[in-house]
């Protein structure tokens, strides 16, 4: 769906659904003079932004109508209200039925003929992802606003449109992304950063403003991974003219982006990011390095019981989520090809990992013991060495 037609179904769906409301209800007087409460200069930008196609520009200014129209106890407020929030249901589930036929539309790459984004719709994760409580809150905060986004509407006001994710490698960053086009019923438009960037001077700004605009066009989340390869600090005195301008034309995207799709860019390296880039973000989210807790929950997620994933995870702890997983898949295979019990298969996978040498059930009891907050003089008196072995172990397979 091009952007102009993008606004005029949203005009149109508000002006049909306003005309059918009075309709239905002829109690209902809409003012017809030519003398309106609020000023003529706001109505008209109203119908010039609808013609034109820009459909950000038409809904925050129809939601500003309204909030003033309820100032002046209009009762044309309520009708323009529904009017805007069943247009809104209404271009959502157009999008959700042109999915498949958007991911034909992707924009490409003009001289390596590469599409530059991938499209998933619908999106469905087999497990349920696990995350710490603050990511969690806040992922669901987001959802809230998107799920209730016709009330913030009929307030003036718009769901989060742009949202940064940083953290550490596989602790769930474009896991965020998958979940939240899952949960909004969205599809998924996914960066293909190999084909975006090019060697050539203003290829990879053109390509980055043509995905912007594919995304624009139609309700969605748009990922951007690996933000930082493009939103690199400007006052880096190795980097080029050309991740320069681009950085400019993220600033301004991310200030015009609609409230129609949301925006997710994810980092590995927030350090390395423009300054200017933090505060042009609606929500930003740090995500912590995974705890024992999530590494227990993902273990038991994938098949291992209560009891070995508590003992496993604190070893795990730390490192990306999908280690986890892996670690499980291979001790699965090793049971498979030659009947291996799962908890022997598991350990002998695990001392893989670490040092030549060390005695994985005590190292495991060591783990174990911190992660529950006992000092090193406890854990050691429970393994029979001293306090100092306990740190030089801990330490080793840290």
């Amino acid at each position: 769906m091009a952007p102009a037609w993008s606004a005029r179904l949203l005009c149109c769906g508000a002006y049909a659904t306003l005309r059918n409301r009075c309709n239905t209800y002829p109690e209902v007087d809409v003012p017809v003079s030519p003398s309106p409460p609020a000023s003529h200069a706001e109505w008209a930008a109203l119908v010039v932004e609808g013609c034109a196609g820009n459909a950000g520009a038409f809904q925050l200014r129809l939601s500003r109508l309204i909030a003033r129209l309820r100032r002046e106890a209009s009762p044309l407020a309520n009708v323009l209200s529904r009017a805007l929030a069943d247009a809104h249901d209404s271009r959502l589930t157009l999008a959700r039925d042109a999915a498949s036929h958007q991911a034909t539309l992707s924009p490409v790459d003009s001289e390596s003929n590469l599409s530059l984004t991938t499209v998933q719709y619908p999106v469905h994760l087999d497990t349920p992802p696990v995350w710490t409580e603050q990511v969690e809150i806040s992922l669901k905060q987001l959802i809230e606003e998107w799920r209730g986004a016709h009330k913030l509407l009929a307030a003036g006001l718009t769901p989060s449109r742009t949202l940064l994710l940083s953290g550490p490698p596989g602790v769930g960053k474009t896991l965020a992304a998958h979940y939240l086009a899952e949960q909004l019923q969205l599809p998924l438009v996914t960066l293909n950063l190999a084909a975006a960037v090019n060697s050539l001077l203003g290829k990879t700004g053109n390509n980055l403003v043509r995905v912007l605009a594919h995304a624009r066009a139609q309700p969605c989340v748009l990922l951007l991974d690996e933000f930082d390869a493009f939103a690199k600090r400007r006052d880096d005195g190795q980097d080029v003219g050309e991740l320069k301008r681009v950085v400019n034309v993220l600033l301004q995207a991310i200030d015009e982006w609609p409230a129609t799709s949301l925006l997710v860019a994810a980092t590995n390296h927030e350090e390395l990011l423009d300054r200017a880039i933090f505060r042009r973000f609606d929500r930003w989210l740090r995500f912590p390095e995974s705890s024992p807790a999530q590494v227990e929950a993902v273990l038991i997620g994938v098949g291992c019981s209560p009891a070995l994933s508590a003992i496993v995870a604190p070893t795990l702890a730390g490192r990306p989520l999908s280690d986890a997983t892996r670690l499980v898949q291979r001790a699965q295979r090793q049971v498979a090809l030659h009947g291996q019990g799962f908890e022997d298969a598991l350990l002998a996978q695990l001392a893989q990992e670490l040092p030549a040498g060390e005695d994985v059930p005590r190292l495991l009891r060591a783990k174990q013991l911190k992660a529950a907050g006992w000092s090193l003089r406890a854990i050691g008196k429970d393994l029979k060495v001293n306090a100092s072995t306990v740190s030089r172990l801990l330490h080793r397979t840290e």
